[in-house]
């Protein structure tokens, strides 16, 4: 009966400690160390790897796999979409797929982005970077999901004039608009004085090399008066 025993627990112990030899196999062969992010750029690479591998174990390339698999990634503001590819046992290939993101406004301390159909997609406690800031215009009820309520005309110039700004690759921090619907936008330092057309097409495409022509410092631009007949600037210096 003790050899039975001894045998039982000789067993059981072996069976224990190949057990464990197999774990430290696992994971010194599968552990993680290389990641590779394919991103639209709104978040660094850094700031991508730190969101998604957030788990215990998520530092192990299976044990990535798997929990991705089971119960999904976690879910990234501005992000509509995460994919990713187990490359070979030591490295992985992460796809972010971002919203387009056309604004946002600021409501009771809180950002809240929308897209270019006026869907507000997500909200945040700070600025969201590289998204331009809509002031002046009233907004109702905000809903994550749901197109932003307001005026169909200020809506549809919004979205005209924000694509105007990015097909000319400029960058506005604000779009801001008055009681009257006039608009200036504040780019750096820099404001410009659109007023309140039906488009600003012939604004927005000679902006960039209007202002180009004035060098460093901060600039008021009064565009406000420009046509086709008339294509004079006026530039003012602003204090800071």
């Amino acid at each position: 009966m003790r050899d039975r025993s001894f045998i039982k627990r000789i067993i059981i112990y072996s069976s224990i400690i190949a057990f464990l030899i197999l774990i430290a196999v696992f994971l010194a062969l599968f552990k993680l160390e290389n990641v590779e992010v394919i991103s639209g750029g709104h978040y660094s690479d850094k700031q991508i790897k730190e969101m998604v591998l957030n788990h215990t174990f998520d530092n192990f390339t299976y044990l990535f796999a798997l929990r991705a698999e089971t119960s999904g990634l976690d879910p990234i503001p501005f992000v509509e979409k995460i994919d990713y590819e187990v490359v070979d046992k030591n490295t992985l290939r992460i796809y972010v797929y971002e919203r387009q993101i056309a604004g946002s406004v600021l409501v009771m301390g809180k950002y809240f982005c929308f897209d270019r159909e006026g869907v507000i997609t997500d909200s945040t406690d700070s600025p969201p970077p590289g998204v331009v800031l809509v002031t002046g215009i009233e907004v109702g009820d905000i809903v994550i999901g749901q197109r932003l309520d307001s005026t169909a005309d200020v809506f549809k110039g919004l979205m005209e004039l924000v694509s105007l700004l990015n097909k000319n690759g400029i960058d506005a921090r604000e779009i801001a608009y008055d009681f009257r619907g006039n608009i200036t936008l504040m780019i750096d330092d820099d404001e410009v004085l659109l007023g309140e057309k039906d488009n600003y097409d012939l604004e927005i495409n000679n902006l960039s090399n209007i202002m180009k022509t004035m060098g460093e410092g901060a600039f008021r631009y009064d565009l406000r008066y420009m046509n086709n007949e008339n294509m004079s600037v006026t530039a003012k210096p602003i204090d800071k």
